[in-house]
């Protein structure tokens, strides 16, 4: 079953910020829709995408997902580094 994301980034550290840039445009197959915004469908779950994100941020870096659960609604999630 896929679930849909919308994620948006602020990840300071260039290196870092293209590694997840890659997860989305590569590896999570998205759309990029703004500079440091995808919209991304995935067969993984929200805990797997969540992992995946916080894994790459440092202390100041934020990063914002939206993703609609299987009862429709809509969850938005905020991550700090």
């Amino acid at each position: 079953m896929n679930h849909d994301y919308i994620l948006t980034f602020d990840v300071a550290d260039g290196g870092a910020r293209d590694k997840l840039t890659a997860l989305c445009a590569d590896d999570w197959q998205g759309d990029r829709i703004g500079a440091t915004t995808w919209e991304v469908s995935t067969q993984l779950s929200p805990d797997a995408v969540e992992k995946a994100i916080l894994a790459l941020l440092k202390d100041g870096d934020h990063a914002v997902y939206y993703y609609l659960s299987d009862s429709k609604r809509i969850f938005r999630v905020v991550l700090a580094g």
